[in-house]
């Protein structure tokens, strides 16, 4: 026989029960979440800032501490300068004036002016100084090549291709038959330049053309723009040729210099300057040009 048992009230379960909301006070409200966000967010920003500040100073302290081993350290004192032989100059003097950097720090201490003072040495046209590290200076010399004679201040110098004065002419070696270079003490330093390349540039053209002529030549005037003077070794009159078209009436005056010297005599110069014309003027007569 089946029991019936009536039907009561259901007791339900915790997990039979339907969510319940909270509390309001536990809610988190919207401006809360966005207040906490933010914070979130500077923090992190903070942290990272205070990372890079770290890390900057750890490599400013890094930068700091390597200079100053550099610079004091005695393992990069000078102990050595290697200057590069020389044929005029004097090398004593040189190798002096690179070895005052010895015992000096080789990162403080002025190329410059080392350089400028080697390139006011006698025959010295460049100087060039590196370092070598850790202890070494390598010094470059470029000497000036001798070219030429000239008349500077009334002593014979030998000159460079600009015209600069390098040494006191001594009388020896390839440059004794080279014609002296006069008329330059009143120009400027500039025109100076331009008239001894001029000269340079005239020698040129006799050693190609007349050498035999240019071995008679004691004396080259280059003071005046329009014209270039010849002094002879054997005397006679000043022979003033073109400034620029040299062959003028060259050819033609060394063909019959010979007769005018015996018919006209001495004469004060000879203007070869003139197109198909010489002019010769006599000793005494009135001076032109």
């Amino acid at each position: 026989m089946d029991v019936i048992r009536p039907r009561g009230p259901r007791t339900l379960t915790p997990t039979d029960a339907e969510p319940q909301p909270a509390p309001p006070f536990l809610r988190q409200s919207p401006d809360a979440k966005l207040y906490r966000t933010r914070r979130q967010r500077r923090a992190r920003l903070i942290a990272r800032a205070a990372l890079g500040l770290a890390g900057l100073v750890a490599f400013a302290g890094l930068v700091f501490g390597t200079r100053w081993f550099l610079l004091h350290s005695g393992r990069f004192n000078i102990a050595k300068t290697d200057v590069t032989k020389t044929e005029h100059a004097s090398y004593a003097e040189l190798k002096r004036l690179a070895d005052r950097a010895r015992g000096r720090n080789i990162f403080t201490f002025d190329l410059a002016r080392l350089q400028n003072d080697l390139e006011k040495v006698r025959w010295v046209k460049s100087a060039v100084v590196r370092r070598v590290l850790p202890d070494r200076l390598m010094v470059g010399i470029e000497e000036r090549t001798p070219r030429g004679l000239a008349l500077v201040h009334g002593r014979v110098s030998v000159i460079d291709e600009e015209g600069t004065a390098i040494d006191l002419y001594t009388g020896a070696g390839k440059l004794e038959t080279f014609p002296i270079f006069t008329g330059l003490d009143d120009l400027r330093a500039s025109r100076a330049r331009d008239q001894v390349t001029r000269g340079f540039d005239f020698v040129h053209y006799l050693e190609g053309s007349h050498p035999g002529f240019l071995a008679e030549i004691s004396e080259i005037d280059l003071a005046r723009d329009d014209r270039i003077g010849l002094t002879l070794n054997g005397g006679g009159p000043i022979v003033r040729v073109h400034p620029t078209d040299y062959a003028s009436n060259l050819d033609r005056w060394l063909e019959m210099r010979d007769w005018l010297q015996g018919h006209l005599g001495g004469g004060a110069y000879v203007d070869l300057r003139f197109k198909d014309r010489i002019v010769w003027q006599p000793v005494g007569a009135k001076k032109t040009g």
